[in-house]
């Protein structure tokens, strides 16, 4: 007969469970009913993290606080250049933490490191991309309409972008669609799952 398969337990595992706040408005604040989602790991059954619940208070507040950003803010108005250098240095900060985001993806998702790895390298590489269409973004004109007309469209912020992730690829997808986001000149509000929720958090302390 063979004998049960044992996945050796890393040391992050049998730490102490890391605490997360939810992240409104350049503050780390405590759901307002006190709620928590604890996350065992799929791989070794131990609690490894521990995240402040949102319920519709807090969500209209990311929502009211993003809104607020994007009509007072610098963002929007910001030079394409100085977002891109911005999305630039954000590349440079989560490949400077890569292997924490990566065990920390490991060990909320169950996947194996390696994979975690690769996950968030491609991550840097798409974050690196954005700042490079930041730059790029411009409008056009056409003068082919008919006389004394002229066509011009312009290329503008939109508002505030609503992203919600699944929990299998968590670092990966979001940052499929936040850097895009803020190199357009918009604002955003994540919501990733309840599963995998660890490096997003850690992206958004990047990000402050």
């Amino acid at each position: 007969m063979n004998a049960p398969l044992k996945i050796a337990m890393p040391a992050e595992a049998a730490a102490a469970p890391k605490a997360y706040r939810l992240l409104i408005d350049g503050k780390h604040v405590d759901a307002r009913d006190g709620r928590t989602i604890a996350r065992n790991s799929p791989g070794h059954g131990f609690t490894v993290s521990h995240y402040a619940q949102a319920g519709e208070a807090e969500v209209e507040a990311a929502v009211q606080a993003a809104h607020k950003a994007f009509e007072t803010g610098p963002w929007p108005r910001m030079r394409a250049a100085e977002r891109a250098a911005i999305l630039l240095k954000a590349a440079d900060l989560i490949e400077a933490r890569l292997e924490d985001i990566a065990r920390l993806d490991a060990l909320e998702s169950g996947k194996p490191i390696a994979q975690a790895r690769g996950e968030i390298g491609g991550a840097v590489d798409i974050w690196r991309y954005a700042a490079s269409l930041a730059r790029t973004l411009h409008g056009e004109s056409y003068a082919n309409l008919g006389d004394a007309m002229l066509g011009v469209v312009l290329r503008e912020p939109i508002g505030v972008v609503s992203i919600i992730t699944p929990w299998n690829f968590p670092f990966l997808i979001v940052s499929q669609k936040l850097p895009f986001a803020l190199a357009a000149g918009c604002t955003a509000v994540v919501k990733p799952s309840e599963m995998t929720s660890a490096s997003t958090f850690v992206l958004g302390d990047i990000l402050m």
